[in-house]
Order: structure tokens, then sequence, then C-alpha cells
């Protein structure tokens, strides 16, 4: 805490508590040891929250500090904080079992003391500089002087605290955006930024606009200071961080001209292809695929402004079996060259729904990157020319064509088999009002990866571990998910469906988590669920294909959606096709 450099430390993990944030944006405060000395302001970088979730970290854990950092949380105290990069658990909490030594808990004050003898301190050269001739923020501070303050990790940043200074590297700048309206005009832009421990948006507006967008490339990395931070909208931006930056009169930014390679490049968080299905529109996800088939450019004129667009659609496939649409805007759609078969990967692209098929859209924020070089890329490209380009896939963004069957239609089953939906090779999507005739417990739930980005099921090891063969790891706790069998009928013939877990959930009434209890502890109330859940009607949402079992080919029909009738709907319907057949007004 003193400043210099210590070679992969070892300490013990004496508690944690979660102190801000959900989701993605969680972030945990620890109190650490090294058996002479305890510090509670410690902090864990948020790409290892996982560690703590799924119970691999847990207190008590002896770990090596494989890489750290220290920032300056209050510059007028000199109030310190450990951010924890990388680590490597020497020993799990639960072997352990205990506090080892006395520690007693380091101050500010203890400054002057020695440090552990374990520690070898680096050359001065690279410790902290001695008050005399220590950076401070002033007002004539300018961009020769951003070099030497010492840097903030972007994850410490918040709105309590206005002198930082970060290095950050630009993953990602739109193009100047301008705006009219009673209050006046203007113009922005907006760019991605991230380091070692984090990314965030800054936006800057009018003369700040005019000042920094050519000096400012994408990247690059840059020293940035001064700037005002805000609660981040969570509907412009997918990165993960709960505020974001605006560019003031006052901001400073000056390109880091020295060794940048420290300072990591995008980071993604992809979702794969099939269960983009299962998502919300109007979500901003991460995704990588193979570009399997590109349309040509086409021109249209924008209803609010009367600009002419261009866009190019892309069908992207992945090896999760599935395939989905991307829209490409502007430059990067003339741009665009599909002939190779191009890994693509985007960042924020928005998941838009139009009559039950799904896709994707880059917005002015979306970042796009062919052929990136990460291991995603690289598996891809494997997959797809070792046979990939040839497996049966379902496109979550096929339309149902003449026939609709689409949100605003409700199909019978006896119309969907005369209309031979999910004969075609895409296969189809339809909705229908029916009921719940017979849902199957047996396996219906299971024991899945903790990691949030996978659901295979686990393996018990029956010594207290389960295995993930997609992962290649093993956990000591699990989450629960539903993979349900059913009948569903309507008055013109039933069908065997398969429902996954949220749509599932929709089904039962109730999370996997606590079907999963009930299934542990309370058999009787878990059968009775199911009976319960007989015989209800739902408006349903189907995906149907045709696949092939044992050289026998069967209808698959996924459940994409369940939710309860809406009776006035329902009732206007109705009246609706009574009309349409007799003639009588009703």
């Amino acid at each position: 805490m003193n400043g210099g450099h210590y070679d992969k430390p070892v300490m013990q993990i004496l508690g944690n508590k979660k102190i801000q944030g959900s989701g993605a944006n969680e972030r945990f405060r620890l109190l650490v040891s090294d058996g002479k000395h305890s510090l509670s302001f410690a902090m864990l970088a948020t790409q290892l929250n996982d560690k703590l979730k799924t119970g691999e970290l847990s207190d008590y854990s002896v770990v090596q500090v494989d890489r750290f950092i220290t920032s300056v949380i209050k510059p007028n105290a000199e109030k310190r904080v450990m951010i924890l990069l990388e680590i490597t658990i020497l020993a799990p909490g639960s072997e352990v079992g205990k506090k080892l030594g006395n520690p007693q808990t380091w101050s500010e004050d203890s400054a002057q003391a020695p440090a552990p003898p374990t520690m070898t301190p680096a050359p001065k050269a690279n410790t902290r500089p001695p008050p005399a001739v220590k950076p401070t923020f002033n007002p004539r501070l300018d961009s020769s002087m951003l070099s030497s303050q010492m840097t903030h990790p972007i994850a410490s940043l918040s709105p309590y605290q206005n002198k930082w200074v970060i290095k950050a590297r630009v993953m990602n700048k739109s193009g100047i955006r301008t705006w009219s309206n009673a209050r006046g005009e203007g113009k922005l832009f907006s760019m991605d930024l991230c380091d070692d421990s984090g990314e965030i948006r800054a936006t800057a507006f009018k003369n700040e606009c005019d000042k920094f967008y050519d000096m400012i490339e994408v990247d690059k990395v840059y020293y940035i200071s001064r700037c005002i931070l805000k609660a981040a909208n969570k509907q412009f931006t997918s990165l993960k961080n709960d505020y974001e930056m605006t560019f003031t009169a006052d901001t400073v930014v000056s390109e880091c001209m020295e060794d940048a390679s420290t300072v990591p490049s995008v980071k993604f968080d992809f979702v794969p292809i099939s269960e983009i299905a299962n998502k919300s529109p109007d979500s901003l996800l991460d995704m990588i695929g193979v570009c399997k088939s590109a349309a040509d450019v086409q021109e249209l004129t924008a209803k609010s402004t009367g600009k002419l667009l261009k866009k190019r659609e892309v069908t992207l496939v992945d090896s999760s079996g599935g395939a989905i649409t991307l829209t490409l805007w502007g430059n990067e759609a003339e741009k665009f060259d599909g002939s190779t078969n191009p890994v693509i990967a985007a960042k924020g692209a928005r998941l838009t729904e139009f009559n039950g098929s799904k896709s994707l859209s880059c917005l002015s924020s979306t970042m796009v990157r062919l052929n990136p070089d990460l291991p995603e890329t690289h598996r891809l490209r494997g997959w797809y020319d070792n046979g990939g380009a040839d497996c049966d896939i379902v496109n979550i963004s096929a339309r149902s064509g003449a026939y609709g069957g689409g949100s605003g239609e409700w199909v019978t089953f006896a119309e969907a088999e005369a209309r031979q939906l999910g004969a075609g090779e895409r296969g189809d999507y339809y909705s229908l009002l029916g009921a719940l005739t017979f849902t199957f417990s047996d396996n219906a739930v299971y024991k899945a990866c903790p990691q949030e980005q996978c659901n295979k099921k686990l393996l018990d090891q029956e010594n207290g571990l389960y295995r993930c063969e997609k992962c290649n790891r093993e956990y000591p706790n699990y989450k629960y998910r539903l993979l349900l069998g059913a009948n569903v009928s309507d008055p013109t013939g039933d069908q065997r469906v398969t429902a996954f877990n949220e749509a599932a959930e929709s089904m039962l009434g109730k999370t996997a988590a606590e079907i999963g209890q009930m299934f542990e502890y309370d058999k009787a109330a878990y059968s009775q669920l199911f009976e319960e859940v007989k015989f209800k009607t739902f408006v349903f949402k189907f995906r149907t294909k045709m696949e092939t079992y044992s050289d026998e080919a069967r209808l698959k029909t996924t459940v994409m959606s369940a939710t309860p009738v809406d009776y006035k709907d329902a009732n206007a319907r109705l009246v609706k096709s009574i009309k349409a057949l007799s003639g009588v007004e009703v």
C-alpha cells in the first residue's frame, strides 16, 4: 500500500461484502491479510466476481496475487484502495478453515513501517514520489502534466470524487450527431473507454465535440481527466458500469506516448446465438458469428429526418446451432465483403423483434470487428471450416412468410399443419391459444453450470463437486434450470412441445430455483405443482422445425413464450372470426 513493485504476494481472504450495483455491475469489497496486517480497503476486479459467486473463492482462501493496482480514492487524505486483477487460489477456504496468524489492522499511519520481508521493493524509480514532488491537481493543469499523474482505474470512478486521471484505450468512437429542438441545437459524439479494471462511456457536446473529435482515434490510449460523472443510461449502452462521463470545458486529454500495450483492448461478453431467441427485445448484446451469407446493400429513406440510409443484412452462425441476421448501416454496410465468410464480433447491438422473428441491428455506438484476434474467433473459424458450414441450424430471424403466424395472428394446430409450418429449411414461428394437457415432471429440473453464460447440465462427481464438460471446470455449487416436456392441445389437435427455462417458469408459475428446492426437499409439493398446471390456458409462441431422429423426420416444437390469456383480446378475436365465417353481426 506504500507503493513499489511486489512479485506475486500471497494473501488470505478473511471476508467479502457486496458494495454496489447488480448483475454485471456488482462490486465486492474484500478483507485481506498477509499474516501480519489486515486491510479492508481492497476490492475484487469485476472479471473475478464469478469466483466468489461459484464458491471457488471463499472466506479463509489463500491466494497468490498475480496482478494488482492501488488507487487513491481520497487524494487529500491519501486514502488508498487495492484492486485485485488476477489471482491464483493456492488453498480453498474450506480446507484452510481459519484465520492464519494474528493480523493487525493496517492504516495510513503504518506507512513508515518496513515492508514484510517476503516483499522486495523495486528500485526507487518505480516508487511513489516523495511529498515534495508529488503531482497536484491545480487550475493550470494541462496535457503535458497528465502522464506524470498517478492514474486511477475506471472501476474506482464515481460522482463523489473529482480529482482523478485515467489511462484508457478508446474501444469505439461514434460519428458526430446533431440535434435540434425547442431548447436549441447542437452536436455530440460518444466513445467507449476501457482499462484493466473496467469500461465506461464518454460523451462530448458542442464545443468539446469540435475540440476533441479529430484528436481522439480508435484503439489509441489516452490520459483523461476532469470530466463529470453521472448515472449511465442503460437504454443506450451495454457497458458494465453504473456511470458515464461527460466532457466539460476543463476536460484534459493527452495521448499516452509510452508503452500502451498494458492497457487491454475491447472486452466482449458474447451471447451464443441460440440463446438470443430468449432475450428481451431492445436488449443490447455482444455476439460473435461466422458470416454465412450477406445480402446486397439496400437504400431507404428515414421517416423522421428524410435522410437516405444504406443498410446490408448479413446472416451469422455459430457452433450453438443458431443463425441470426445482423444489420449493418452506412459505411460499414457499403464496405463489408462477405465473400470470405469472415468472423464478425459486435459489441452493443440492439435486439429487435418483428412478426415473431428476432434480429440484431447496429447502432451508432455499436462496435463491429472483422476477424478479431480472439480465442472465440479461432474456435469459430475451426468449427466452420471443419463441417460447421454444413451443420443444421435454426434461424431465429426466419419469417413465416405469407401465412403469418407472427405476433398478430393466432393459428390453430390444424392450420399450422395445413400450412406446413416447420417444413421449410429455416423453420417457422407462430402463436396459438391452447391448454396444457400434460406435463412431464420427470427430469424437468436439472443442476446446471453456475456460470451466467453456460447452462450445461453438470456431472455429479459424488465428492461434493460438480463438473461442467463445456467449461472443463469443477464447481462446489450449481444453479437449477428447467427443461420441460409437455403436451399442448387446442380444439383442432395437440402437439408435444419443449419449454426451456424462462418459458417453463411462465407456465409453472415459479422460478427454477424454487422448483429445484421443491424437487430436493418437498417431493409432494413438486408433484402437486405439475398437477395444478394441467388444463391451464396460455397464448403460446412456438418455433417449429422438422428434424431427423434415427432416420425418422419429426416436427420439433419449442415454446418461445407462454403468456396468460387476455380475455378481452381473445373475445374480440372470437367475435371477428364469427363475423368472417358466418356473416352474422354479433
